[in-house]
């Protein structure tokens, strides 16, 4: 009650503030798209729509570069420039643009009187004749970037160029500045990740304040955000902005954040996510599950059993673990992707049939702050937790001391959100807090889990939303044995293929904390209803 209660409250106040940035009139802002690499075209105009339907008085005009392609592949037109004599703020997302010199005579007009201006990624080296704008407005030094890839392409019929397929740079973690966290722009901010490469920026202008850092897993670390003032107004330079990270929560909130305080308006609050209640779904599905029995207690000879499961549609949920985009160990991206792949159609078919789905990529939650579907499971009033039941662990099968990598990478947070292939839907929720899971499922009354996911030997049974501590709260669980994982290197004891080190890994499973049973026999289940 009392979050609901200060949900309310916060649509209230996000209400008043966010007429009151108006205060001045419309917060008139224009928009120069022009970053053929990066897709800017949709990114922008994504983010038109979000601004002015969540904000009010706040009139976007985007400008988008075309003509003909330059040595740079990019274009060399930007009709409409005109409109700068008449904003109250500039972004920029651009690369390499060699417009004509009445155009750019446009740019350099508004600046240079002063203009607040917003510089997205490549805008750094958004003007192939101003490459002097970075140095002397933004205050970089864009001198290129480490490893990494821009978007995936590819070419459809009229040979048009569009995004398709997974960034495939290393992990670049964004953290806050601890001098700066005080800043405005940082408003709401946590430190997220992004798989775009990292430019190399430093040194930057001394009169810069930096306000966030990327650093890449091999240790180089950049300016990433920073602010400064440029003929008296306020600049904001941020380093990233590729079509994934405008799907991060976080990263859109700091664009917000930067656009508001450039423009010496009010920052709003974040727009509180409008929760939607699910219909409660009837109907019930059995399955075939497969158990382990000992034959004597103690004897550690154990027998396989079918056990008939009765499921009732409204009181079940899936929970998704750990289907990363991208993980430390080669071997295992590649397994998980090709795991998101079959998982998907067989969530959406239990979606479609009316069982809950909840999305759990553990330490990747900054990219879903201001999703619905994850403040859906934060408005979950607290309940009392029970007294956890003694379950005692066992000893896994397989020995995955060294963390269980077949491809001898290392270590390190390559996750930045859940994998593409699997559809997040209205009704979904999304979580990685084992306690923000139980009060869901409590309210919903929610009472068995069908676990999927990935590890099988390390997520899939310790995480706090998993299935050791759902067995201890005393929630029944079913393992998808063919829509799990293990991190297991075949060189490790039991010196087995990785395959049969999973098969292992649930038949542990089967033995001391619940039965498994295969998505086919779940979607034939489904399909009778």
């Amino acid at each position: 009650m009392i979050k609901n209660t200060l949900f309310l409250s916060a649509m209230l106040i996000g209400s008043i503030l966010m007429s009151a940035c108006g205060e001045k009139g419309p917060f008139k802002v224009v928009f120069i798209s022009g970053s053929n690499e990066y897709f800017s075209d949709i990114s922008l105009l994504k983010y038109k729509e979000y601004l002015e339907n969540n904000y009010e008085d706040v009139e976007v005009t985007l400008l988008q570069a075309g003509g003909e392609l330059n040595q740079k592949h990019e274009y060399s037109d930007l009709p409409g420039l005109e409109a700068l004599e008449n904003c109250d703020l500039l972004l920029i997302f651009t690369r390499r643009l060699t417009i004509p010199d009445e155009q750019i005579q446009h740019v350099k007009n508004y600046v240079n009187s002063g203009g607040p201006v917003v510089a997205l990624r490549t805008a750094s080296h958004g003007f192939q004749n101003w490459l002097e704008i970075d140095k002397d407005v933004w205050g970089g030094n864009y001198r290129g970037h480490y490893p990494g890839s821009p978007e995936q392409t590819a070419i459809d019929e009229q040979g048009n160029r569009y995004p398709e397929g997974e960034v495939t740079g290393p992990t670049l973690k964004v953290k806050i500045n601890p001098d700066a966290k005080d800043h405005p722009v940082l408003d709401g901010i946590t430190d997220f990740r992004s798989r775009y490469s990292l430019y190399r920026t430093s040194p930057v202008a001394p009169d810069v304040e930096v306000l966030m850092t990327g650093t890449i897993p091999t240790g180089e670390s950049e300016p990433l955000a920073w602010t400064r003032k440029y003929k008296g107004a306020r600049v904001v330079y941020i380093a990233i902005g590729g079509l994934q990270d405008w799907e991060n929560s976080t990263f859109k909130r700091l664009v917000t954040n930067a656009l508001f305080w450039a423009g010496k308006r009010n920052i709003p609050p974040e727009v509180p996510a409008t929760v939607k209640q699910r219909p409660q779904p009837k109907g019930k599905i059995m399955l075939s599950a497969r158990s382990r029995v000992e034959r004597e207690k103690g004897s550690d000879q154990w027998e396989e059993t079918t056990v008939a499961e009765e499921l009732f549609i409204g009181e079940t949920a899936i929970i998704i673990c750990d289907m990363w985009d991208k993980h430390w160990c080669t071997g295992a991206t590649k397994r998980v992707d090709e795991l998101a792949r079959k998982m998907a159609p067989v969530v959406n078919e239990a979606r479609e049939k009316g069982i809950q789905i909840i999305h759990a990529p553990s330490s990747t939650m900054p990219f879903y702050a201001g999703w619905p579907q994850k403040q859906r499971m934060m408005l979950a009033p607290e309940v009392p937790k029970p007294e956890p039941l003694d379950l005692p662990d066992h000893p896994l099968p397989i020995d995955d001391s060294d963390g269980g990598c077949d491809t001898d990478d290392e270590s390190h947070s390559a996750w930045t959100r859940q994998s593409p292939h699997i559809e997040i839907s209205e009704y979904d929720g999304i979580s990685d807090d084992g306690n923000e899971i139980y009060n869901f499922f409590k309210e919903q009354g929610i009472k068995r889990i069908i676990m999927m996911g990935v590890h099988t030997n390390m997520c899939v049974l310790n995480r706090s939303f998993a299935i050791k501590q759902m067995r201890r709260w005393g929630i029944d669980c079913l393992l998808v044995r063919d829509l799990t994982d293990a991190m297991y290197d075949p060189k490790d004891a039991p010196y087995v293929s990785h395959d049969e080190g999973t098969e292992l890994v649930v038949q542990h499973i089967e033995k001391y904390w619940c039965p498994s049973i295969l998505s086919k026999d779940l979607v034939a289940a489904l399909d009778k209803l």
